[in-house]
């Protein structure tokens, strides 16, 4: 540490000592006199504390330069990193997976059986159960190597509801409430065709009409033949399955000929001009035809109730004015659809009712028919 006395001018150790007031080189100690025993060990001992001082100072200033350095060299990193350095992916080097020596495994048969105990000189306890070993198991035609049997089909794990168009069809996706009404509709549809079916399973076929009404004891063709059971079963089940009913036809009956009786003539009396030999009566007008049945588009295109069956359309006719005149009250407002059929060659007539607002009340009207006793079923428009 350089001491300046500006009162001689210049640095302490450059010039010759003078005489001063107070001695500097006696460690700031002015009670040592220059010839005082201890002065000389005063001056000429720097002390350790001062040494120590001195490396400790030497020793922060390498260090603060070399923290110095290494922010820099790091600084210098990040910014040559950002601009230059590029990621590079790569797949890492060898194989993903590796295939077993042996996938199979190592099948060993005829294992944990006692003639292997006894074949390896194991003594073993009595056996609770004997038996035989299984004969060897022969190969079946599908036991083939592995690559040999090929792609089979099978049925998927978990089916899916979306139905699959190998036709190229589109599927048009649909929303939750479009889907949710849909099958809404086909739950309904499947419900009132299983009602119909059940309807057809359990009715009866048609008993031939009351001996008061104006048609035969049986239910027989126009040519007299009676008609089959089988046929008009099946055409009551082809009734349900039918999607658009056919043409609505309805014949009124055609009104007799008119008739012309001839009547003898009276013996001549005295009293009486002579009268004519014979005398043609007028011809009698002829009676009222009966109210034929009234087919109406608009009435079959609703809700009718199917009563039967026929296998002509008289039987039909007269099978309506017997149930009309059983039923009067039930049958008001109602109108008669005649409709023809044909099936596997043969030909027969619908009888129904028209004339219902709603299904409902079709089915409420077939309920009371059949409490009535006879069997009938409703059909939606």
């Amino acid at each position: 540490m350089a001491v300046m006395d500006f009162r001689e001018g210049g640095y302490v150790f450059s010039r010759h000592k003078v005489k001063r007031e107070f001695s500097y080189d006696q460690n700031g100690q002015p009670h040592l006199a220059a010839g005082h025993p201890g002065a000389d060990r005063a001056t000429g001992d720097d002390g350790l504390p001062a040494r120590l001082a001195r490396v400790t100072h030497y020793m922060g200033a390498v260090a603060s330069v070399g923290l110095m350095v290494g922010l820099m060299a790091w600084g210098w990193q990040l910014v040559s990193r950002d601009v230059s350095g590029v990621p590079v992916i790569r797949a890492v080097e060898g194989e993903a997976r590796t295939t077993a020596d042996n996938p199979g495994g190592q099948l060993t048969n005829h294992t944990g059986l006692a003639v292997n105990s006894v074949a390896g000189g194991q003594a073993l306890a009595p056996a609770d159960q004997v038996a035989i070993a299984p004969s060897p198991t022969d190969l079946l035609e599908d036991d083939v190597a592995m690559g040999r049997l090929g792609a089979t089909a099978r049925e998927p794990a978990n089916p899916s509801e979306t139905p699959l168009t190998f036709a190229g069809e589109p599927i048009v996706p649909l929303s939750d409430s479009e889907a949710r009404a849909l099958a809404e509709a086909q739950a309904a549809a499947a419900a009132e065709r299983a009602l119909a079916d059940e309807a057809v399973n359990q009715a009866a076929i048609i008993d031939a009409p009351a001996s008061e009404g104006p048609v035969t004891e049986v239910v027989t063709d126009e040519n007299g033949v009676p008609a089959q059971a089988a046929a008009i079963a099946e055409a009551l089940v082809q009734a349900q399955a039918e999607a658009n009913p056919g043409v609505v036809m309805a014949s009124a009956r055609p009104a007799p000929r008119p008739r012309i009786t001839r009547v003898a003539a009276a013996a001549p009396t005295p009293a009486a001009a002579p009268a004519p030999a014979a005398a043609e009566r007028a011809p009698e007008p002829a009676p009222a035809p009966a109210p034929a049945p009234v087919a109406a588009a608009s009435s079959a295109s609703g809700p009718v109730v199917q009563v039967g069956a026929f296998d002509s359309n008289a039987i039909a006719q007269g099978e309506w004015q017997r149930l009309a005149g059983r039923n009067g009250s039930l049958f008001s407002g109602k109108a008669p659809v005649i409709q023809e059929h044909q099936s596997n060659g043969r030909t027969f007539w619908r009888l129904r009712v028209a004339g219902f607002g709603s299904i409902s009340e079709a089915r409420q009207f077939c309920s009371a028919l059949q409490s009535s006793g006879t069997d009938c079923l409703a059909l939606g428009g």
